[in-house]
């Protein structure tokens, strides 16, 4: 076997650390980003004159949509 093949545990250990940090990173990015796209989209509706408990509604929807839990929810059999 090669050297390789022998160090793979120890090279994964090391790198687990920091695939863990851009992960987490990543996530609270993408969850910024929702929160700022629902807020628009809710500004937007109201600005077009819509009322404000409709707006909130569908702005509710919208927040929903992007939820990863529920994408991946919905993805399962």
């Amino acid at each position: 076997m090669s050297d390789t093949g022998d160090r793979f545990p120890v090279v994964l250990m090391a790198t687990l650390p920091r695939l863990a940090m851009n992960l987490g990173l990543t996530f609270l990015r993408f969850q910024s980003h929702r929160k700022r796209g629902v807020r628009r989209f809710r500004d937007a509706l109201e600005a077009g004159g819509m009322p404000h408990r409709e707006a909130a509604l569908l702005a509710r929807s919208y927040h929903e949509a992007g939820s990863l839990r529920e994408m991946l929810r919905g993805s399962s059999p």
